[in-house]
């Protein structure tokens, strides 16, 4: 039989099993690969899909579908498209992740139509956004790194498109929950303080003793000490100088203002939690809050748009459900994007990324980006970062943050990476992204910011479907 032949009495097969599970009635369920199948792009295709459309003639889409996360894949499975067949099976699928026939696939998933919704046709086709090889390449560095709970989220800054979402333990630490942002709040602290500054340069802080020990009487500017800039205090996480600010340049409606406007007192994207904040009721409370000690949780999601804001300045809705598309082809409509807000200036955002390159070359973070022999990881290109490190519950540990926006000069990649840290762990977040970086900017050793291209740009449209093994599922490797 034809190779042509073999498709069409697979592709048979496939219907006649979907329309076996729609006769049971299941509901949607909840987020797994365990419907998931494989499509490829069409090389002579061209036609870029209408990526997030809201004016798709067919009807609408069932909005918890946009919830779905990819991120179901269990941790002790990675699912590749080019190991031979009769391995180990998984419901992890690939298609073109853009016009390009030799791009990066990406994931799709089918999941039988709702049953209250009677005008839907289904097995409904949830293609995401996320590219698979990424995604792939994601979870290895967290198995090398021994990564038992963190996540890692990777934005296109301009866009809003998820390109990874990689989760090692969803169920007992869910990406979607709100944790503390630790030192991730200096960044907000910044953008408030630079309002109330005319020259960034001018933007001095004075501390005494260690800068991350911070006790009632640090709260106001000492008479003599350590006398810093704030980039540099914003480098080295300085606890002191930012509660300081907190305190004698913002206050406390300045501080909820500007986390209002980067949007942490909202949910962060479908499903997701919204931020919550608690000032305190003294300036001790508000000093803490102002340096991350106290005070404030967001999403991993919430810490990727933040950085996301450093690359352009505006507030940009994450998505990572590309389209819907019905039994018949059709495509759904989808729920309006949300428009994209200004939160800084550009020309702020510009300077504050300066500013932020500094954590990654001479501040918390210098270490992750060099190699063994002190080498930059990426070249040329530099990297505005933050770190940030708090103990916390629920799960317990100590929550270890980093987020960057790359390359620093004209960023076309945002990234957050989390972890809880028992007793003993292997690898730093900021490595942990470092890592991801050098996965998307660099190739064969040879570092460039057009690397990235590979992974960003429009979404293309997805063809027939092809099985990727003799089974018809995708064959994986086992990590054990």
């Amino acid at each position: 039989m034809s190779g042509r032949g073999r498709l069409t009495v697979c592709s048979l097969l496939l219907f006649f099993v979907l329309g076996v599970v729609l006769a049971a009635g299941l509901p949607v369920q909840a987020p797994s690969f365990d419907n998931v199948f494989a499509f490829s792009g069409d090389p002579s295709d061209t036609t870029l899909a209408t990526s997030r459309s809201a004016d798709a003639p067919g009807p609408q889409a069932p909005e918890p579908l946009y919830s779905r996360l990819p991120v179901g894949i269990n941790n002790s499975v990675y699912a590749y498209a080019d190991e031979p067949s009769g391995q180990r099976s998984s419901g992890v699928a690939f298609s073109s992740s853009t016009s390009d026939p030799f791009a990066s696939p990406r994931l799709v998933e089918m999941v039988p139509a709702p049953m209250d919704r009677p005008d839907l046709n289904g097995p409904l086709r949830v293609e995401y956004s996320v590219d698979s090889e990424l995604t792939r390449s994601v979870f290895d560095i967290l198995k090398k790194g021994r990564v038992e709970r963190g996540h890692v989220i990777v934005l296109d800054p301009e866009s809003g498109r998820v390109l990874a979402y990689a989760s090692t333990d969803p169920e007992t630490f869910p990406p979607t929950r709100a944790y503390p942002a630790a030192s991730l709040i200096k960044v907000v602290t910044t953008a408030a303080v630079l309002e109330t500054s005319a020259n960034v340069r001018d933007t001095r802080c004075r501390y005494r003793g260690s800068p991350y020990r911070l006790t009632r009487s640090r709260i106001k500017k000492p008479k003599s000490g350590h006398e810093v800039s704030l980039e540099v205090a914003l480098a080295t996480s300085n606890n002191q100088c930012f509660a300081q600010f907190a305190v004698n340049d913002i206050g406390s409606l300045g501080m909820l203002d500007t986390i209002d406007r980067f949007g942490w007192l909202s949910q962060s994207g479908a499903g997701h939690d919204a931020g919550a904040v608690d000032l305190g009721g003294s300036e001790y409370d508000l000093g803490r809050f102002g340096c991350g000690l106290a005070g404030c949780r967001i999403t991993p999601l919430h810490a990727a748009r933040l950085a996301a804001t450093m690359a352009t300045g505006l507030s940009v809705e994450p998505w990572w459900v590309d389209r819907v598309v019905d039994a018949d082809g059709q495509e759904l409509k989808r729920p309006k994007p949300i428009k994209s807000k200004r939160v800084i200036s550009p020309e702020r955002a510009d300077e504050m990324r300066l500013m932020m390159v500094r954590t990654t070359t001479r501040g918390t973070a210098r270490g992750a980006f060099r190699d063994r022999r002190g080498r930059p990881l990426l070249g040329s290109i530099q990297v505005a970062g933050k770190t940030g490190n708090l103990s916390g519950r629920e799960p317990k540990g100590r929550y270890e943050w980093f987020i960057a926006a790359a390359p620093a000069q004209d960023p076309t990649i945002a990234i957050a990476v989390v972890q809880v840290h028992g007793h003993l762990w292997w690898k730093k977040s900021s490595e942990i992204a470092a890592s991801v970086l050098s996965e998307v900017f660099c190739e064969r050793q040879q570092c460039a910011p057009e690397l990235a291209n590979r992974f960003t740009g429009k979404l293309g449209s997805p063809a027939s479907p092809v099985f990727l093994s003799e089974n018809g599922r995708v064959p994986v490797r086992s990590s054990d």
